[in-house]
């Protein structure tokens, strides 16, 4: 996505009406991408831990709370949100180490 100008007009007409409106889109993208890139965090991993509580960390190992919580409320938003180059894991009962998984199998 192009983060340099928003992609979505800043007002539309509603058709019923003829009203010209805020367009959503536009609000949205604008509070999202409003910051600088060095402002903005990435998600670089996801974690879903054997109790499927999720963890997600940026591109400096630092965890993003918005996208932290239990596996079903925020596996949706996660994959939408995240890059290709995201990683993806889950504990293995028993074991230590992580298991890489593919991002369909998530």
């Amino acid at each position: 996505m192009n983060t340099s100008k928003n992609p979505h007009p800043e007002f539309s007409v509603d058709e019923i009406s003829g009203i010209q409106v805020p367009d959503i889109g536009h609000k949205i993208w604008t509070k999202d991408h409003k910051a600088g890139k060095k402002d903005r965090r990435v998600i670089k991993s996801a974690l879903k831990a054997q109790n499927g509580m999720v963890l997600v960390f940026d591109e400096k190992g630092e965890q993003i709370p918005k996208y932290q919580g239990q596996y079903e409320k925020v596996k949706p938003h996660i994959l939408e949100q995240s890059p290709p180059s995201a990683v993806f894991s889950h504990a293995v009962d028993g074991e230590t180490e992580l298991e890489t998984v593919p991002r369909e199998e998530w």
